[in-house]
């Protein structure tokens, strides 16, 4: 089997994701020349041109765009569709013309791509161009005769650009067996993108996009061998039980019991070692996933569905087994077995029409390869279970009309539609109940796809079968109403996919969707609450009971699931239904990276296998844990070769919350018998509402401690931040009124414990009590005398390899932490020994950690806090504020007379006061006392100088690189220069440059026209002196000068903008307030450039801070009033002073710009309104 490379790979998505781009521009541009979109026939169209228009308009309804009421029409699904059927059309010519299956229609000859070419050349025709011709005759089920996306004729040099990008890629891409399933992946990966960074909920219009994920090829390997493999193993050993007796290993089973062109490489086999009851000898080889034998005696009886088929890559990996079955079973050729498969076997379902498409060429495709010749295939047994039906119910029942009309056209029509008579009056009956219950049972269908089981609406919905609808579409195609042909194609689907989904398989194999609930729009998620309440956590679990209900008595199903059903609480109820009523015969846990296709996105997947029934749940299940394997060649490895293990199913259902858990655990005594644990407040809004507590000059009393993740194995970590905590409304008590935020933990509020961070490497610390946020666990002994010993458990390698067999997921849930293996003696006496006199107390010398005291000396980065105390800047215990075991500093420690009175200092002496690095060295000097000598100043560099060789090279280059890292990005102290090393720069104290009460604007207007004034004079001075570089100086610092006066004037893009803050409450001009945070009182500083920025992001900033607000906030603000907020209303990314939009869209865009005379003019309208 011959796979892509991953260069290849590379090359094919590039390519495909330029060609969608491309395609979709050349789609717009011919519907706006045809006018599609416009309530008006535009009138330079002729005849063609309007009917095309038409055709499309109708086309377009049905996909779901919207009839506007004014007659203008929604192109947006249109645009899509006609951008794919153009690129597929000429990329499955080139697979069929590489493969040399690409038939001439006059004289059915096949044709090699020199052949093509040579005809393409003596007809003036690009190759391309005919061999796309070419295709659309072969596939008249993927391209329809008459699609009105088809007959849409893209701009030349759009389709001269989608020719280029096809005829680059290189041929081997086109003979890969798995090409076809990248390609769909890669067309739907930007709008992939999009969706998730968009944070909406996911509907019919995301679905597709956000979970399309193309299954590795020895995923489908591993499900179809040891499912159709095992049953075909189970037969060949039952028929020759000394080959089950004597094989030698697992190698010579596979060979023996192989099929013509199938390698059974997944197929594992075992068998019982050697004991006195049976004399010392092994027992006989069987397959180790089991022989399956309730399922039917012979291959051609047995049927594989995928619901969820994509691609058809399970369906495409099925064809040659169940082929080389039924050929060596009843003798068939290989033409006729490969048609008989096909007519007999393989069914499939999808919920996008396009990924219909592709899963039908793949397959065709397929079957020409195997059989090396293009012949007449029967139907194949696949449907778009997704189709849209987008009119009303009466528009719908026109259908049932049509039909009428087609019995008998003598019967009379009125507005009651047509007259009943003894010709028409039985398929009346039939189209419209049929086509009434069509409507009630797929109105959801775009959402909810395979979901749908039409068995639920009643007996024998359909009484119009989907053969049925032909003639009403030809009928309605010949006279031009395009409406109703479009509704008649889409019926004509749908009743095909009802046909499937009314039935039962022996095996339902698949890649399921996978969307966890939290992330599914109101129509999915109420429905699956409805129907599958047991399986709502997550769409893959829905969609396994779904795939249960397909499968006959005794049938199997074989599914890629996401592993957390094994484990996570909110599954309980679904692993209880699993153990209770299905038999497991295989699962793998494959962990992360099993899906080389994707990047950034941790899926942990995990491959399952379960029959059916009831009948074996005390016997073993075959289990592989490759999640410890960092790729998917490592974890294929393992599948391969790893020992077998088995667990036994019943036991799972003693296990903690019946998970599923694949290593022996002794659970006699749990963490959970001696401690409670809780989870912390989710904030709904951390960018408004966290700061961290550096950002405030002090604790003020709406702000409270807001214990974050901790890091590292430190006593006393994850204290940086604090939460705006009003003490009645307002703050994140208005967000939890909402439903937006979520007030949790307060049991644990008070307490000594320990706190657990949820996602990652599990980091712990010491917990005291504070309010904590949701990214962590606190647990805390029901006796307190236990807290040592659980803290040296948790703190143990033992703790977090027993969390990690019950559950493997990146984020935990707080419940599990305490439902592990618990040896109270043994910890006990580990504390004895280690903590004698008790967990130390609450202390820190990390200066990001409120608990730190203030004093250089001894501080983790002295240099850093010796900075910070020469601008004047104190930590929260020497402003009064304690925390529990840790009180206030009330003494003065001698560092105070060391502050500057305003909060600037510049590096160079200026305004008479000395430089930056000789105030420095005079501070550290007294704060070391009789410590300090003569080689201090150069240990302190050597350790923590970041390679400067003296005080004034740290401060100008490094101080503030450290400052950023090692203050999360948020800077307390701002290091403003001209762009010059030589140049001016300034150290400036954010919280007086943040002052209230206009304290920020004259610190600014000290910094403009005191010191960086007198800067200025300085250098004019040595300009008229002849110094050397003194007019580049200059010049970059009256260019600073202009930067930072338009800072305080304001006018965008020099401006403040706070989006939760109401349009007339803006800062206009430099009026920042300190509790809006760095993150956005930063922007201006970061917009103003040096006069020769050498770098992009150069700004007047020594090192530009790493602050992103191009993109929206996570979450969606609740409904907020247009005049007031405007920019949630639909803010398209780009106006200035934006007003609002027609529809609220709830995102928190920072990005905004407001002139001066926008928000004043909205203060004025305030004002005037509360005048009134």
């Amino acid at each position: 089997m011959q796979t892509l490379t991953r260069e290849l790979r590379r090359t094919l998505e590039n390519t495909v994701r330029e060609a969608r781009d491309t395609a979709e521009e050349g789609a717009r541009k011919a519907l706006d020349q045809l006018g599609v979109a416009d309530k008006e026939v535009p009138g330079h169209l002729n005849d063609a041109q309007r009917k095309l228009r038409n055709r499309l308009r109708a086309h377009a309804r049905q996909l779901g765009d919207r009839r506007r009421p004014d007659r203008s029409q929604d192109v947006g699904r249109l645009v899509s569709e006609i951008a794919y059927a153009h690129w597929h059309r000429m990329l499955f010519a080139r697979f069929l013309a590489e493969a040399g299956l690409l038939i001439e229609p006059e004289h059915e000859l096949p044709l090699s791509l020199e052949d093509v070419r040579e005809l393409a050349r003596e007809t003036g025709e690009d190759w391309l161009d005919l061999a796309a011709s070419y295709a659309e005759r072969m596939l008249p089920q993927i391209f329809r005769s008459n699609d009105p996306a088809l007959a849409v004729t893209m701009p030349r040099e759009v389709r001269s650009h989608l020719e280029d990008l096809l005829k680059q890629l290189p041929a081997t891409v086109f003979c890969a067996d798995d090409s076809l399933g990248w390609v769909y992946q890669f067309w739907q990966a930007d709008e992939k993108k999009r969706v998730n960074e968009s944070q909406v909920k996911i509907g019919a219009d995301e679905l597709p996009a956000v979970t399309q994920l193309f299954t590795e090829d020895y995923m489908v390997l591993f499900l179809l061998h040891n499912t159709l493999g095992a049953w075909w193993a189970g037969k060949v050993l039952a028929a020759d039980p000394e080959l089950a007796r004597t094989a030698p290993d697992e190698d010579a089973l596979r060979q023996a019991c192989g099929l013509p062109g199938v390698a059974w490489t997944y197929l594992r086999f075992v068998r019982d070692e050697p004991n006195e009851e049976t004399g010392g000898e092994a027992g006989p080889w069987r397959p180790a996933a089991g022989t399956f034998p309730g399922w039917p005696t012979a291959a051609k009886d047995v049927t594989l569905l995928d619901p969820c088929m994509g691609s058809g890559h399970f369906l495409v990996f099925a064809l040659p087994i169940l082929v080389a079955m039924r050929q060596a079973e009843e003798g068939l050729c290989l033409e006729a077995a490969v048609t008989s498969v096909l007519r007999d076997n393989l069914f499939g379902l999808e919920i996008d029409q396009r990924c219909t498409q592709i899963a039908a060429f793949n397959l065709a495709l397929a079957a020409w390869r195997m059989i090396e010749e293009v012949t007449v295939l029967p139907p194949l047994n696949l449907a778009c279970s997704g189709l849209s039906i987008s009119v009303s119910k009466q528009e719908w029942m026109k259908l049932a009309d049509r039909a009428v009309r087609q019995a008998d056209p003598a019967a009379k029509q009125d507005m009651f539609g047509s007259e009943r008579t003894l010709l028409n009056s039985e398929i009346d009956t039939r189209m419209r109940y049929g086509l009434e219950r069509m409507y009630d049972t797929f109105a959801q269908a775009p959402t909810l796809g395979s979901l749908i089981d039409p068995s639920k609406v009643g007996e024998d919905i359909f009484a119009a079968d989907y053969e049925s609808f032909a003639p009403v579409v030809s009928q309605a195609l010949a006279d031009g109403s395009h409406d109703v042909a479009e509704m008649a194609v889409a019926a004509h689907g749908l009743a095909k996919a009802a046909e499937i989904l009314s039935k039962k398989y022996a095996m339902v194999s698949t890649n399921v969707p996978f969307l966890n609930r939290q992330n599914q729009g109101n129509d999915l998620r109420t429905f699956s609450e409805i129907r599958y309440d047991i399986a709502k956590a997550e769409l893959s679990t829905t969609f396994y009971i779904r795939a249960s209900e397909l499968t006959e008595t005794d049938g199997v199903e074989a599914i890629v699931l996401p592993s957390n059903w094994m484990y996570q609480p909110a599954y309980r109820k679904f692993r209880e239904y699993v153990l209770e009523n299905h038999t497991i015969k295989a699962l793998a846990q494959l962990g992360s990276g099993a899906f080389d296709g994707i990047s950034g996105e941790r899926v942990q997947a995990s491959l399952v296998i379960t029959s059916i029934n009831k009948q074996n749940q005390n016997g073993t299940f075959l289990v592989f844990d490759a999640s410890e394997e960092k790729d998917s060649s490592e974890k294929r490895t393992t599948l391969l070769k790893d020992n077998l293990k088995f667990q036994i199913q019943n036991k799972q259902k003693t296990n903690p919350d019946k998970r599923i858990i694949i290593s022996q655990i002794d659970f006699n005594e749990l963490l959970l018998d001696h401690a409670d644990s809780l989870t912390g407040t989710r904030t709904g809004d951390r960018h408004r509402l966290v700061r961290c507590f550096w950002e405030l000059p002090r604790k003020k009393t709406s702000w409270e401690p807001f214990f974050g993740s901790p890091e590292g194995n430190r006593y006393y970590s994850g204290r940086e931040y604090l939460v705006y905590w009003p003490e009645s409304e307002g703050g994140i008590h208005e967000l939890n009124e909402k439903g937006i935020a979520s007030i949790q933990g307060e049991n644990a509020w008070g307490r000594y414990g320990i706190c657990i961070r949820l996602m990652g490497d599990l980091d712990a610390t010491i917990y005291t009590g504070e309010i904590f946020d949701n990214n962590i666990g606190v647990v805390w002994a029901k006796n307190k005398e236990e807290l040592p010993a659980i803290w040296s458990y948790i703190k143990s390698d033992s703790y977090t390899q027993a969390l990690r067999k019950i559950d493997s997921k990146l984020n935990l849930t707080t419940s599990t932490l305490l439902k592990v293996p618990f040896d109270s003696s043994y910890w006990r006496a580990v504390a004895a020994a280690k903590y004698p006199d008790g967990l130390p107390a609450p202390y820190s010398e990390d200066p990001s950690q409120w608990l730190f005291c203030g004093d250089p000396k001894g501080a983790e980065d002295p240099l850093q806090v010796a900075v910070a105390r020469l601008l004047g800047y104190r930590w929260p215990r020497q402003t009064g504020a304690s925390f529990k075991d840790c009180p206030a500093i009330d003494e003065p420690d001698g560092l105070e007379s060391h502050a500057d009175a305003d909060g600037i200092v510049c590096l160079n002496a200026v305004q008479g006061e000395q430089s930056a690095s000789d105030r420095l060295r005079k501070l550290l000097r007294d704060a070391y006392g009789d410590a300090w000598s003569p080689g201090s100043l150069d240990e302190l560099l050597d350790t923590h100088g970041q390679g400067a060789n003296d005080l004034h090279t740290y401060l100008r280059d490094k101080f503030f690189v450290r400052h950023l890292r090692l203050f999360q990005q948020r800077p307390f102290v701002w290091h403003v220069w001209d762009g010059r090393k030589d140049g001016f720069h300034a150290l400036v104290n954010y919280h007086r440059l943040a002052g209230s009460d206009g304290l920020g604007g004259r610190t600014l207007d000290k910094l403009v026209f005191t010191y960086l004034r007198e800067w200025i004079d300085r250098q004019q001075g040595e300009v008229d002196a002849g110094e050397p570089g003194a007019e580049a100086r200059f010049a970059a610092a009256r260019h600073l000068s202009d930067e930072l006066k338009k800072i305080r004037d304001g006018e965008p893009p020099y401006d403040l903008f706070i989006r939760w803050k109401p349009l007339h409450r803006q800062p206009i001009g430099w009026e920042p307030d300190v509790n809006d945070g760095v993150r956005l009182n930063i922007r201006p500083f970061m917009t103003a450039r040096p006069r020769e920025a050498s770098r992009k992001n150069e700004c007047i900033l020594r090192e530009r801070p790493n602050i992103k607000l191009d993109k929206a906030d996570r979450g969606k603000e609740p409904t907020r009033p247009r005049e007031d907020c405007p920019w949630f209303y639909s803010w398209d990314g780009e106006t200035m002073d934006f007003m609002g939009g027609e529809d609220f869209d709830g995102k928190r865009w920072n990005a905004l710009h407001y002139t001066r005379a926008a928000k004043q003019a909205a203060r004025d309208r305030k004002a005037n309104r509360a005048a009134e």
